[in-house]
């Protein structure tokens, strides 16, 4: 009986070890190659370091009274909506709501905007608000919303006896 314990426990054993093994040798991969990473990074922050001191002295000829300190940083591909998840479709639907007409994405998102309270002269800001009531009313289209017009003459309506509710959106 002790015999067999002893190989069972064993080869318990061998099999938590062989499982540490392979979690250390994807470890040591991950930082190696991280590692391997880090000069190509540390050339890429003094080429952008480089950059930011290069617009510094352009801005500061061509706009003398520009203030880099005002500016914030942005990240690429990184949604920088001032909006909750789900709430520009959720307005935009209570525009559509209210306003009972078929609209343009422009148009609600510049109703959108003005409803959240934000400057609605911002361009960057309407575009990407018209951007994401775009994407949204489209996954929507036949279920909730229809078109009238194709391309930048499309206008969005909701459909009739259709109410979406938050939990549909």
């Amino acid at each position: 009986m002790g015999l067999t314990n002893l190989k069972e426990n064993l080869q318990r054993k061998f099999a938590d070890w062989l499982g540490e093994r392979q979690d250390l040798e994807k470890h040591i991969a991950d930082v190696t190659a991280a590692y391997e990473a880090l000069v190509e990074k540390r050339e890429r922050l003094d080429a952008v370091e480089a950059l930011l001191e290069s617009t510094k002295v352009i801005m500061k000829e061509i706009a003398p009274h520009w203030k880099p300190d005002t500016i914030r940083p942005s990240r690429k591909n990184a949604m920088k909506l001032p909006f909750k998840a789900g709430e520009v479709t959720r307005m935009a639907f209570d525009v559509m709501r209210r306003e009972a007409r078929p609209m343009g994405s422009r148009v609600i998102a510049e109703l959108v905007v003005a409803e959240k309270g934000l400057d609605t002269t911002n361009r960057m800001l309407v575009d990407q608000v018209k951007i994401a009531v775009d994407a949204s009313l489209r996954s929507k289209k036949g279920q909730f919303v229809d078109t009238d017009g194709e391309g930048y003459a499309r206008s969005w309506f909701i459909i009739q006896g259709h109410r979406p509710t938050p939990s549909d959106q």
